[in-house]
């Protein structure tokens, strides 16, 4: 994940800024709502019926917590979002165009398929399913390979005008050599694999070629997947942030509610009535 957020605050002062800011804005004011509501309820019942030292002192944590807590978890909650939702964008828009004239760029020259696996194979062929299994295999790092190729930076100045920052092509990289590792579900690009398979297993003639491999792995389907995949891993942090802030605070309004009809003790320190003003000016 340090990937992620990585390009996520490097792009919170670029293209998503607005959606960022819009968040958080939109967040804060919802989380101190939730506070106000709770903290301006609770003064008005106090001041109708003045509570023991005990219930005053919870009432004081409870508003301390409400005021500290919502606004800022919020906010937080809304700014990550706004910055998901933009990287998704982004992930879906120029950097989908940029890897795919990148690819096409250096397919269209033969080049770079030599080093690696992929270079057993002429672009013409038409892969079996064994070979189409090794070729998806070894394609995620040979993307990640091209992705990191001097030509992607003027690349990137080309794509829908858009400057995609250093740092999402980097959390890209990542993202295709975990995948070529296998060390993570290939969630997004599965259903891409599985319409290649299922060719490679009909007729000859219509196993999939080298190129048409390659080309359906950065399909813009496959970009918005992987911001669909952004977006989703967003909402479990938001959800997470957002569900902690409120139990928090329910669990601290119903002590409070249960402590408030509890009985006085015995005893107990019962609140200091307001003198006369009579007396209290000696008159």
């Amino acid at each position: 994940m340090s990937g992620l957020y990585s390009a996520l605050f490097s792009m919170a002062f670029t293209r998503v800024a607005w959606f960022a800011k819009g968040g958080a804005i939109v967040g804060a004011l919802v989380g101190g709502l939730l506070a106000y509501l709770p903290i301006s309820r609770l003064l008005r019942a106090q001041g109708a019926t003045p509570q023991r030292v005990a219930v005053r002192r919870t009432a004081g944590v409870c508003c301390l917590v409400w005021g500290l807590v919502l606004p800022p978890a919020f906010a937080t909650a809304g700014f990550l979002w706004g910055l998901a939702h933009g990287l998704g964008n982004v992930v879906e828009g120029p950097v989908s165009t940029t890897v795919r004239a990148t690819v096409e760029t250096w397919m269209g020259r033969a080049n770079g398929l030599r080093a690696s696996v992929l270079g057993r194979y002429p672009l013409a062929k038409r892969l079996s399913e064994s070979e189409l299994s090794t070729v998806v295999r070894a394609t995620p790092e040979w993307i990640s390979e091209v992705l990191g190729h001097t030509e992607v930076e003027a690349l990137q100045q080309k794509a829908e005008a858009a400057l995609v920052p250093p740092q999402v092509i980097l959390y890209l990289r990542e993202e295709f050599e975990t995948l070529s590792a296998g060390r993570r579900h290939r969630a997004w690009l599965a259903p891409v694999v599985d319409t290649l398979r299922a060719r490679a297993r009909g007729a000859a003639g219509e196993w999939p070629t080298m190129q048409e491999t390659i080309e359906a792995m950065v399909a813009p389907s496959v970009f918005q997947g992987a911001a669909t995949s952004i977006r989703a891993r967003a909402w479990r942090y938001v959800w997470r942030m957002v569900l902690g802030a409120l139990l928090l605070s329910g669990v601290l309004a119903g002590a409070l509610r249960l402590l408030w009809r509890l009985p006085p003790a015995a005893g107990a320190e019962a609140p200091a009535e307001p003198a006369p003003v009579g007396e209290a000016s000696g008159g």
